[in-house]
């Protein structure tokens, strides 16, 4: 399955998603803000990045909008119950930043997982890699 970066800064929401990630067969790596999920990325590469929106230390808009600078073919999940804005804006900013899909809090996992599988189909069309199963 995927490597997926979590980045999250409420940790009962962390470990929650995480949980739901590790149940689909996952490998989770988990950041609690921004800057955490920034020092990953220097080490490693996941498949695909979910992040909080608002956060400490580095917000999830900073966050998506460095990685893709840095790293425009990683697929970027965003996920906001909102902050003093409807999460609804923080969301579409996310998007016209560079994340591939949006969810509001609390987010559905049956349409997250489905969104991740989406995205690692697509890529790995994009890559012309195939898998059986």
């Amino acid at each position: 399955m995927a490597k997926i970066l979590l980045v999250e800064d409420d940790e009962l929401v962390r470990d929650m998603l995480m949980q739901v990630l590790q149940r689909a067969s996952h490998t989770v790596l988990c950041a609690a803000n921004g800057e955490e999920a920034t020092e990953y990325l220097q080490k490693d590469k996941p498949d695909i990045m979910v992040t909080d929106i608002i956060m400490p230390k580095k917000s999830g808009i900073t966050l998506i909008s460095e990685v893709k600078n840095r790293h425009p073919n990683l697929e970027i999940i965003a996920i906001s119950g909102g902050g003093r804005l409807d999460p609804t804006g923080y969301l579409d900013l996310s998007e016209s930043l560079g994340a591939s899909v949006s969810f509001e809090k609390p987010i559905d996992n049956t349409a997250l997982l489905m969104a991740i599988d989406l995205l690692l189909h697509g890529k790995k069309e994009k890559t012309g890699s195939t898998t059986n199963h």
